[in-house]
């Protein structure tokens, strides 16, 4: 991390660093400015305290002993928030050293630092967003969708199919327009988690990420855990609430409809059932909470786990397979709170794996084989380079895109990582 190693001469530079309890003895810690946390125990936080009030690594050794009456080794516990990007490693070196040793470096060209990029919609004044997230607000969210549960029970027609998704007859138009709106509407609905952040007071960052066999935009709020887990659910359910309201803004119209109340165009209508495909398939998808959605982080904030979801995941591993020394170790120092809700949320976590499984052969694979075919069918009959036989060609490309962007991703994760660790 540095060109000089940390030593006990050493003061790191603790200053910004955010220091607050969250359990009986257990200390969240972290830096608001970057977003990264670790939970640490009582003596962690009182270490950090200390580094704060200027004492080096050996005087804070020192003053821990004689406070706890054993020895803590402080040097290794500053070296972990080092490698957690906690601290920074060059500044914990340089706060050490004399001012002869850093008078030496003045002529050496600095280190580039990584700098944290926010998005700009988390930059709005808290002020400006709250009343989206106040009691009123929320009444709304959850009004619009019980209305739309009970729209549902009262007519089943008004429920989506995979045939929702082509809404005009050209299936190119008609794929372009679905994908158009729904990509449209996922980043309002991260826009929602940053605007819901933003008025708590955290930054975010948008980024590409995957769930399972699905391709998803995600917003970084790790700054989060930095609030109580009282003020973390609105941020976690933002999302969804936006999504409630836009599936209302399509049932309602329909249900008002199908009882004659209001005449709308076939065209409309189509759109409409479009639009509640995109919805109920979002919010479903928020409720697979294996998939480490949002509805996993509410539940992870409700049961005060820490790290549940690679717990659930290495207890069902060793199952059928041997784990690595890591994962071993990983599951033996693991919480208590995650070992046993781990024992029923691996029921939902096998549940959920089955309905990805349901969903990708009910919606997913239907869905590719009409498009595939349909594409198939048009390059054979049309004329080569025609206009037609160029649909065929885009929507083939198409198809392969969403069907492989998955895989896109796990393989682009597993290259940054090589990079981290080198």
């Amino acid at each position: 991390m540095t060109a000089v190693a940390l030593d006990a001469d050493s003061r790191p530079d603790v200053t910004r660093l955010l220091v607050r309890q969250e359990d009986e003895d257990e200390y969240v810690v972290g830096d608001p400015a970057t977003g990264r946390f670790v939970v640490v125990p009582e003596a962690g936080a009182r270490l950090i305290e200390l580094l704060a009030a200027g004492h080096t690594v050996a005087e804070v050794a020192d003053l821990l002993e004689q406070e706890l009456g054993e020895p803590v080794d402080v040097l290794d516990f500053v070296e972990m928030l080092v490698e957690a990007g906690i601290i920074d490693g060059t500044a914990a070196v340089a706060a050490g050293r004399t001012e002869a040793d850093q008078a030496g470096d003045a002529d050496k060209p600095d280190e580039p630092k990584k700098k944290v990029k926010y998005w700009v919609v988390s930059k709005i004044p808290p002020w400006v967003v709250k009343p989206l997230f106040g009691k009123v607000a929320w009444t709304f969210y959850v009004g619009c969708l019980v209305a739309t549960l009970v729209m549902f029970v009262l007519d089943h027609s008004l429920l989506p199919s995979y045939e929702d998704a082509f809404v005009v007859t050209d299936i190119v138009l008609s794929l372009l327009i679905t994908n158009v709106v729904v990509m449209g509407l996922a980043v309002v609905h991260e826009i929602w988690h940053a605007f819901a952040g933003a008025a708590a007071g955290v930054r975010a960052q948008l980024r590409l990420e995957r769930r399972g066999i699905f391709t998803v935009l995600e917003t970084d709020l790790t700054g989060l855990w930095a609030l109580p887990p009282a003020k973390r659910y609105s941020p976690f359910l933002a999302g969804m609430a936006f999504d409630a309201v836009i599936l209302f803004a399509a049932v309602a119209p329909r249900f008002a409809y199908s009882r004659g109340w209001i005449d709308l165009s076939p065209n409309l209508v189509r759109f409409l059932a479009m639009l509640v495909l995109s919805q109920v398939g979002k919010l479903a998808f928020q409720t697979l909470a294996y998939l480490r959605t949002d509805m996993y982080l509410v539940m992870a904030t409700a049961t005060g786990c820490k790290n549940l979801h690679q717990v659930t995941r290495l207890s069902l591993k060793r199952l059928i397979r041997k784990l690595t020394p890591l994962e071993q170790r990983i599951l033996r120092d693991a919480d208590a709170k995650d070992l046993r809700v781990a024992r029923w949320y691996r029921l939902l976590y096998l549940a959920g794996i089955v309905w990805m499984v349901w969903f990708a052969f009910n919606f997913i694979l239907p869905a590719a084989k009409v498009t595939l075919g349909w594409a198939s069918g048009v390059m054979v009959g049309a004329p080569v380079f025609s206009f037609y036989w160029w649909e065929g060609i885009l929507l083939i490309v198409f198809a392969l895109v969403n069907l492989t962007m998955p895989l896109v991703v796990v393989v682009r994760n597993r290259i940054r990582a090589r990079r981290a660790a080198a």
